[in-house]
């Protein structure tokens, strides 16, 4: 089973102007994976693809959101 690790968040809005979160994780290599690899999803669970430094695609929505901000993690 893969862990994930996050990294960073990105503050972005759509085009309606609809702000949504979306969060980068690395899977943490385990035996079956030679090298960690970065994902992207929403703060309510949706796959998102980047497309450049500054848009994300969500995948099912079909939407590109343009990040805002990166916003500092938690510790």
């Amino acid at each position: 089973m893969s862990q994930y690790q996050e990294t960073r968040r990105f503050k972005c809005t759509g085009d309606a102007g609809n702000p949504c979160i979306v969060i980068e994780q690395i899977r943490v290599a385990d035996e079956a994976i030679s090298s960690p690899r970065t994902d992207y999803m929403t703060v309510d669970g949706e796959v998102a693809n980047r497309l450049d430094r500054k848009h994300f695609l969500i995948l099912m929505k079909g939407e590109v959101v343009k990040i805002q901000r990166a916003l500092r993690r938690k510790h």
